[in-house]
């Protein structure tokens, strides 16, 4: 989900405030679940929440800046496809699993890392959502600054 707000947010007009509301009804998910995925993104500085009629929420970093891995791993954490320290495990001391797991997740998040924001909206992905949001592919402008 929060990498589907910052696409979001990233297709939105440049600098503009979009309200958590519209993006839940843009994606049909619920508006409690985006709220708290608003709430990471800008505890992590990904993006900028402001309260009140004018508030809402907008990109803090210009889409060529943010790296898909980085925000997974951010948000994520490393290391969760499988906790042995929840034990007992039996097999503790003993099992090549947890490595063979936490090097295919490095795997995955240096893969994640090799796409920026900005590659993805420059994709076919982002003229879908620019027409999804009502923002005509040609008025995508300039990323933000």
């Amino acid at each position: 989900m929060s990498l589907r707000l910052l696409l979001y947010l990233g297709a939105a007009e440049a600098g503009a405030w979009t309200t958590t509301p519209a993006v839940a009804r843009t994606f049909g998910v619920s508006l409690n679940h985006l709220q708290k995925v608003a709430r990471g993104l800008t505890a992590s500085g990904y993006i900028e929440a402001r309260q009140g009629r004018a508030g809402g929420v907008r990109l803090a970093r210009p889409p060529a800046e943010v790296r898909l891995g980085a925000v997974v791993a951010e948000l994520e954490g490393l290391g969760c496809l499988t906790e042995c320290g929840r034990g007992p495990c039996p097999l503790a001391g003993r099992c090549l699993l947890k490595s063979a797991l936490d090097a295919a997740e490095r795997g995955f998040i240096r893969e994640l890392d090799r796409f920026t924001l900005a590659d993805v909206l420059a994709s076919p992905t982002g003229a879908a959502l620019r027409a999804l949001i009502g923002r005509a592919p040609d008025d995508a402008g300039p990323a933000p600054p």
